[in-house]
């Protein structure tokens, strides 16, 4: 008598599954609804009181520029370029001569559409035809093509002083871009690292890479700042 009811509660849960998943609810917004609340206990754990907090991203960035750089030369590493506003500001904001930037873009949009609570933003969204911005600085460095075709190679020859200040700028949005860079440059996120992201609310993208990646290769930061509604941006220095 066990096994045909055994048999009949599998066929059940089967039906029941099947039934469910045919419904039609948008279940990537509804990992998102349900995940929100994580970024409220997120911050309870990891953003002391006091904590700065600026209205716009180029405010953040001149914090974090003044605050732990100052005068002295840095490697800037941007993943996600798009026409270079962010890129274009680092630059700027920092003269010293033996600095260097390094922007990361397929300059094609994004690998995969790009699922949000609000809607869905397509792959093509950021495609700019292969066009690079026009950041006059000698140096500026771009890398064109898709992260995980890329990034392997760039490593293989960037020659990094563990000295020198490291600022890496994950403005990559998705999920998977964000996990493979930080994954692929854990090596070089030494004590002191800077890392700036430039969507983590976005709880299923960024924010869930930088958990990922923290739990997987034990590593821990400090939050330094944020910027734009309730953590939009942020700017991180890994311990």
């Amino acid at each position: 008598m066990a096994r045909p009811l055994q048999t009949a509660m599998a066929s059940f849960r089967i039906k029941s599954k099947v039934a469910i998943a045919k419904i039609g609810v948008d279940s990537r917004r509804l990992d998102t609804l349900v995940n929100l609340p994580k970024i409220e206990t997120w911050r309870r754990e990891h953003v002391p009181d006091g904590t700065p907090a600026f209205a716009e991203r180029t405010a953040m960035y001149d914090h974090v520029h003044a605050s732990l750089i100052g005068d002295a030369p840095i490697d800037y590493l941007e993943f996600g370029v798009f026409q270079g506003s962010s890129l274009r500001h680092w630059v700027e904001m920092n003269h010293h001569p033996e600095s260097r930037f390094f922007g990361f873009d397929s300059f094609e949009g994004l690998p995969e559409n790009w699922k949000r609570f609000d809607g869905r933003m397509v792959k093509a969204h950021f495609d700019v035809d292969g066009a690079l911005p026009d950041i006059q600085d000698d140096r500026l460095s771009f890398v064109p093509g898709w992260f995980q075709e890329t990034l392997d190679l760039f490593l293989e020859k960037f020659d990094h002083d563990p000295q020198r200040q490291l600022v890496v700028h994950v403005d990559s949005d998705l999920y998977s871009s964000a996990l493979y860079v930080l994954t692929r440059l854990d090596a070089l996120l030494v004590p002191g690292t800077i890392v700036l992201f430039d969507e983590f609310s976005s709880v299923l993208n960024e924010f869930q890479a930088l958990d990922n990646y923290c739990s997987a290769y034990m590593r821990e930061y400090d939050v330094l700042a944020s910027a734009w509604h309730y953590f939009g941006h942020l700017a991180i220095k890994m311990r």
